[in-house]
């Protein structure tokens, strides 16, 4: 009888413990969010372009998808004119729905420039414009985002990575 009690307690226990992690788990995801990355070359562009110039570009949404914080990385390039986030599968041209350097911090030395800052609903245009962030995210997620470099040389893309989520 004594040893039944103490089995049910442990089971009890086991089972308030393993609703506890659980919900600390989804409060963690919540806070800390989702990453991406993407990878960019002229290899990406569509139709692809030979250039030296490539990147990195990271994504991370904050608590509750309310903001996606943001840093690229171009080598190869001090002038980027436009850095943008497209709607569009890979190989595929898409709308502008995210202008990246408006309101970011934009760095270029001797040949590479760092791009960082943040993504609010209020920054969506074309056809996710007046939509929430959860949106974009939702896109980003199936695959169905690019990010786009532009340079005087290429203003139709000088480089070009699908946005990929990170698991």
């Amino acid at each position: 009888m004594i040893l039944k009690r103490i089995t049910c307690t442990k089971l009890v226990l086991a089972i308030i413990s393993l609703i506890i992690i659980s919900g600390l788990t989804i409060l963690m995801t919540q806070s800390l969010g989702l990453k991406f990355s993407a990878l960019m070359s002229g290899e990406e562009v569509s139709p692809p372009i030979s250039s030296n110039v490539n990147g990195t570009a990271s994504f991370r949404t904050t608590s509750f998808d309310t903001v996606i914080k943001y840093k690229i990385k171009v080598t190869g390039s001090s002038d980027v004119t436009s850095a943008d986030i497209h709607l569009g599968s890979k190989g595929e041209n898409g709308e502008a729905v995210v202008d990246l350097l408006k309101d970011s911090k934009k760095n270029g030395i001797r040949m590479e420039t760092s791009i960082r800052g943040n993504i609010t609903s209020s920054d969506l245009a074309g056809s996710l414009s007046g939509k929430e962030l959860i949106d974009l995210i939702s896109a980003m997620r199936n695959g169905t985002t690019y990010v786009n470099i532009d340079t005087p040389f290429h203003d139709n893309g000088e480089i070009r990575g699908q946005i990929i989520v990170l698991r």
